[in-house]
Order: structure tokens, then C-alpha cells, then sequence
């Protein structure tokens, strides 16, 4: 009988280990990547069959993903059996999608101004909308610019090239109208400017309603005046038979006019909702996190994960998000992966960390360790050199595009006429590439490559904007 009952290789080993394991008739399977996630996997040995071609961090982040789906199914089942006014699908002729009680929330994505965009433009939006996570693609729509027809050509070409749910964002009842006629799944929004316009509207269609009057410039800034007004709009639109309202507090930027004050509102609408008295007016909430996320120049990727947290643990119904900017480029993919980790973490009732997801891109858990290394023979290397030598076969220019998931190279003569064009992924791919065409031969400028495409792929990955040195245009 064996010593052992498994042996744990390093995770970075690029062989399959089957063949050890036949060989000495053990256990040999590849542990985590790095030294400091060793005890997360040992603690997880019961749960988790570990690999002998993927690494032991990788299987736990699949772990995790794979338990999120588990937990949801579940949850979802039972909430089909109890079905009503704070529970419903979003339009069961399409899709089982649910919003409600104790449910992942789903995401909606908008497309801004979407009707002064030209029809290819929408669809490469709303396909990488789709791919990042998102299940319903709103139409965003311009204020004081209606454009009804413009909207019944939009919600047409997405249901032809989709099956997909599709959001209307207008106050104009002429836009809203024709986008249910034409086929729209949700509305946004309703509100005590507009209602009484949209009271004719099929009564099965999910409609956000907010505290406000936007047709009389009416914005309430108090908590409890927002709480209580759709409180009270809930109750007309109820007895006019709207089965499937979603309320919306409103969150609002950060610092000014204030972010605390909004989630006030939010808080308050649970607490109310809680009483005898609102139990039966209780609804969805509907949390737009875009307001937060766009005017903040901060990384995308910690403020979805804490907007998620809060969230998931105030049980909102669907959340509203947008890549407008530059800067929220893949905020939809993050928000999904954000709330997928805390809402696994609020049922296992734990904080939302060592769940098997992870949404880590600047920053991470784990660090090698650094040996102790003598300065007395080592060759230190000036912060700056400006020596450099010109690579008499031509040049490089790189670009990325976050929407193909794709670095693009073009490489020139030193008389500016394009020779070669390589298009992939991943940076070692290209750079090997490169050296196959015999592009160039020249070290210091194989040096350059190197370095631009591996920030070129890191980049892409982050969904960050890359601009090549400046450097390039003597290389």
C-alpha cells in the first residue's frame, strides 16, 4: 500500500500527469499556480476532484462557477411555484428569465443614444452586450428628440438578429408605445408625468416606475418623499391592473448630488414594504448602477464589485448598467461576474471571498517570494537609455479591439507601405509569428515587440485603452 494518497505538483507544469499516476499507481495531480493558494486546496480536497491537466485554482474558480449555477437553478424553481407581484418572468413567450425574490438579479445593458446610431453599430453593441452577460439590451434614447419610428425600426432588427429581451429608455409616451407595439419586453420608465398617457398599455408588460414628474421638471431629493411616491404610484397602477411594476428609488452619483442620500431611499423602501400596511404594494427594485460607475475615474472593477455586494444583499430585482465611456469598457462582464460571486457568498452566508470567483485585474491574493539577491556582483542597469538602433526592414503599429477580442499588427517599410498584416489574442502567438516571417531580426526592436504586445494583450484583457509608445515611429 501506497504511503501517500496524493502527490501535488506545481500548477504552472505544462504535461499532463496521468502518466505518473499510472506509472506509481498514485494520485498525481497539479496543484494551485501559486504556493500561497496551497491551503484554500487543501481545505477544498472533499469538494473538489482535482485535475491532472488544469490546474488546481483554475478547477476552483470552475467549482465555484459551477455552484452558482447549481444554487440558482434551485432557487429558481421554487420561485416559479410562487409566482406574483414581486416575482414574474419578464415575457415567458421568450424566455424563463424571472426577476424577483431571492433571484440573481439580471442586468440590463443600454445602448446610449441608440436611435441616432446606425443599424451596425446597434448590433455589435448588443452582441457584445450579450457575450459579456447581459439579458436584456435597452434602447437608450435621446431626451426632447423623439423618434418613434426610429425605435419601431431598432426593436425590429433585434428580434430579427436575437432572441434576446429588449428594454425601452424613454419618458415619451410616443417612443414607448411604439416600442411595445413592436415588440419591446420591459419598459423604463413610468412615472406621474406620464402614466395617465400609457394607461391603455398591455398590462402583462414589465415597467419601471420612479417618484418623479420629468414632464414638470419634478425630482424629489428626500427619501422618504421618493419612498412614499411610488408607494403611492404602485397603488394606482395596480388598481388600473399593471401586473409587473419594478420600483426605482434612484441612485445617484456619489459626493454630489450624493450617493449615501440615494441608498437611504433604498433601504427605507425595504423597510416600509416590511410593514402589514405595504406588504401588498411590495415590488422589485431596480438599482442603476451606471449613475455611480460613469462619473467616478475609478477602475470599473471594484465599484461594480461593491455595488453588486449591496445589491445582492438588498435583494434588488434587476440592475442597469452601460459602457458608454471608454473607461466602463467590460463593466458589463464584470458586473455579471461580481454578481454571481456575492450572490453565492449570500447563500452560503459568508462575506464574498474564497468562493471559487474571483474578479481580480490589477490586483490579486497571492505573491511570489523574492530570494535574497547580492547587489555586490550585480550590474545595475541605469533607469533610462536612450541608445537605440534603427531596424533598417521597417516597423511596427498595434491596435487593439475590445469588441473582436483582437490585437492587430501592421507592419511597414521604412517608406511607409504596408507589407503585412497579423491579427490574434495573445501576445507569445504574434510575437512567434513575427519571427517565423522573418519581420525583423533586429534584438532591440524585438525587444520593443515584446514589450508592446504583452501590454497590448494586457490591456485587451482589461478592457483598457492601449496607445503604442511614442517610440514606435523610430523603431
Amino acid at each position: 500500500m501506497n504511503e501517500f494518497d496524493l502527490i501535488l505538483l506545481p500548477g504552472f507544469i505544462q504535461w499532463n500527469t496521468a502518466e505518473l499516476e499510472q506509472q506509481y499507481s498514485i494520485k498525481v495531480r497539479k496543484g494551485p499556480e501559486f504556493a500561497s493558494d496551497i491551503p484554500m486546496v487543501l481545505k477544498n480536497l472533499d469538494t473538489i476532484e482535482l485535475s491532472t491537466e488544469i490546474s488546481a485554482n483554475k478547477l476552483f474558480h470552475a467549482s465555484g462557477e459551477k455552484a452558482y449555477q447549481e444554487i440558482v437553478r434551485e432557487i429558481q424553481d421554487k420561485a416559479k411555484k410562487n409566482l406574483g407581484k414581486h416575482t414574474f418572468h419578464i415575457n415567458p413567450q421568450k424566455s424563463e428569465l424571472l426577476i424577483g425574490k431571492d433571484i440573481p438579479p439580471p442586468i440590463i445593458a443600454e445602448i446610449v443614444n441608440c436611435t441616432q446610431k446606425d443599424d451596425d453599430t446597434i448590433l455589435k453593441k448588443a452582441k457584445h452586450y450579450i457575450e459579456s452577460g447581459a439579458q436584456i439590451i435597452d434602447i437608450g434614447c435621446v431626451s426632447n428628440k423623439p423618434n418613434p419610428e426610429r425605435i419601431t425600426e431598432i426593436v425590429k432588427l433585434l428580434n430579427q438578429n436575437f432572441n434576446l429581451f429588449i428594454s425601452i429608455d424613454s419618458m415619451d409616451p410616443l417612443e414607448i408605445r411604439a416600442a411595445v407595439e413592436a415588440g419591446a419586453d420591459l419598459i423604463l420608465s413610468l412615472d406621474f408625468g406620464n402614466y395617465k398617457n400609457l394607461l391603455d398599455l398591455p398590462k402583462d408588460i414589465p415597467a419601471v416606475i420612479l417618484p418623479t414628474n420629468i414632464k414638470k421638471g419634478f425630482f424629489p431629493k428626500n427619501p422618504k418623499a421618493r419612498v412614499e411616491r411610488l408607494l403611492e404610484l404602485t397603488k394606482i397602477l395596480n388598481e388600473e391592473g399593471f401586473l409587473k411594476l419594478i420600483a426605482d428609488p434612484l441612485l445617484e452619483t456619489p459626493i454630489s448630488p450624493g450617493l449615501c442620500k440615494s441608498l437611504e431611499a433604498y433601504f427605507l423602501y425595504r423597510k416600509e414594504v416590511s410593514k402589514k400596511e405595504h406588504q401588498h404594494l411590495e415590488r422589485p427594485l431596480f438599482f442603476g448602477i451606471s449613475n455611480v460607475v460613469e462619473l467616478m475615474d475609478i477602475d470599473s472593477v471594484g465599484i461594480n464589485g461593491l455595488l453588486a455586494s449591496i445589491a445582492v444583499e438588498l435583494d434588488m430585482g434587476v440592475l442597469f448598467t452601460v459602457e458608454h465611456s471608454t473607461k466602463l469598457m467590460s463593466g458589463v462582464a464584470e458586473l455579471k461576474e461580481c454578481v454571481k460571486l456575492n450572490y453565492l457568498a449570500k447563500q452560503r452566508k459568508t462575506p464574498p471571498i474564497n468562493q471559487g470567483i474571483q474578479i481580480f485585474k490589477a490586483k490579486g491574493k497571492t505573491s511570489g517570494e523574492m530570494p535574497e539577491i547580492s547587489r555586490n556582483d550585480a550590474i545595475l542597469v541605469p533607469e533610462s537609455n536612450k541608445s537605440y538602433q534603427q531596424d533598417e526592414k521597417g516597423y511596427f503599429k498595434i491596435y487593439i479591439d475590445h469588441y473582436a477580442h483582437q490585437i492587430s499588427v501592421l507592419f511597414f517599410t521604412r517608406d511607409h507601405l504596408l507589407q503585412k498584416t497579423l491579427i490574434g489574442a495573445h501576445a507569445e502567438e504574434i510575437s512567434k509569428k513575427i519571427i517565423d516571417l522573418n519581420l525583423t531580426d533586429n534584438l532591440y526592436h524585438l525587444n520593443y515587440l515584446g514589450r508592446e504586445l504583452a501590454k497590448a494583450e494586457l490591456y485587451l484583457n482589461f478592457g483598457k485603452p492601449y496607445i503604442q509608445d511614442e517610440e514606435i515611429n523610430r523603431a
